[in-house]
């Protein structure tokens, strides 16, 4: 499904060079859970990027069903993140003038979609809290909001970056629980963490330490 090939990146501040990525290569199924392990630093995030089409590589190549996505016209872009990706932040992301709905709504196709949206508020136990802002929700509460607005269109791949780092042990355990069904159902699951307890719930795991794969 996806194809890295000799990826590389490095961010200039200056007269400094940093290296997040350095000849990065790996394949991803359909329907794996990969988790990419690593310290702060390790360059996982920029990877999470790259394959999302957010952050384009100094070099190699990262494909999409045998097209190279930094290929595609502006258009081509914008369809392959919105049909094929769901993103799932460490901060959230939630706008927050909107409600726990109206964040969701922001990423359904058209206005046919409440049947869904109602069985995933039920599903993450936030139907009660529907018309709540983001201000007034927990961190689990907001989010379990995040990972139903990254699923609710029903993309091939869910790109997860640090979901867990701000939720406790017991916030941890629900919304990892959310994403084994997801995944369990046909999704492919992409989660980066610094967390080495992630990879239990993963069939595949890659490890970077100073951009490198180890």
């Amino acid at each position: 499904m996806i194809e890295l090939l000799n990826i590389s990146k490095k961010y200039k501040k200056g007269n400094d060079v940093f290296t997040a990525l350095k000849d990065i290569s790996f394949k991803i199924g359909k329907g794996d859970f990969c988790s990419v392990i690593g310290p702060s630093g390790a360059g996982k995030s920029t990877l999470l990027y790259v394959i999302g089409g957010l952050i384009h590589p100094d070099s190699g190549v990262v494909s999409f069903e045998g097209k190279n996505i930094y290929n595609l016209t502006p258009v081509e872009s914008n369809q392959y993140r919105k049909k094929h990706l769901g993103f799932m932040f460490q901060q959230f992301h939630l706008m927050p003038w909107l409600t726990v709905e109206e964040n969701i709504r922001l990423a359904c196709y058209d206005n046919k979609q409440q049947e869904k949206i109602e069985y995933y508020l039920g599903r993450c136990s936030l139907k009660e809290l529907k018309n709540k802002y983001p201000s007034e929700l927990s961190v689990g509460e907001k989010q379990r909001t995040a990972f139903i607005r990254a699923i609710i269109s029903k993309p091939d791949i869910l790109l997860a970056d640090e979901p867990t780092g701000n939720l406790d042990k017991t916030n941890s355990e629900i919304l990892m629980s959310l994403v084994k069904v997801y995944n369990s159902e046909g999704g492919t699951v992409i989660m980066v963490s610094h967390d080495p307890e992630i990879a239990r719930f993963a069939n595949k795991s890659v490890t970077l330490n100073k951009g490198r794969l180890e």
